[in-house]
């Protein structure tokens, strides 16, 4: 009988550590939001290797603009809606980051 009550208080602190560990993991938490999306965001889409198209919807109109995709450059995007720069990935010459920062 003692071994059950030793596996039972085992098995519950075990339950109780997972539980504290999942909690404190920086997973969980409480988003308070207040207002509304008034518009999404752009559109990518890539026409080969060296150049992407970005459509954007701004005050209900739909701007369209082809862009470079030359590593460093940066690239204003119509109405002020954001910047698009390349940038190199680390140790792989193939790779791209590209950056989007709206206003």
């Amino acid at each position: 009988m003692k071994k059950a009550h030793w596996f039972a208080a085992a098995l519950a602190a075990i339950s109780l550590s997972s539980a504290v560990y999942a909690a404190g993991n920086g997973q969980s938490g409480v988003i308070h939001f207040r207002g509304k999306i008034v518009e999404g965001a752009c559109s990518v889409a890539r026409d080969g290797a060296v150049q992407a198209t970005f459509s954007c919807l701004r005050s209900g109109v739909k701007h369209v603009r082809a862009v470079a995709l030359s590593q460093g450059d940066v690239t204003q995007l119509p109405e002020d809606i954001a910047t698009v720069q390349t940038l190199p990935v680390n140790q792989h010459p193939e790779l791209q980051l590209l950056v989007v920062s709206y206003r």
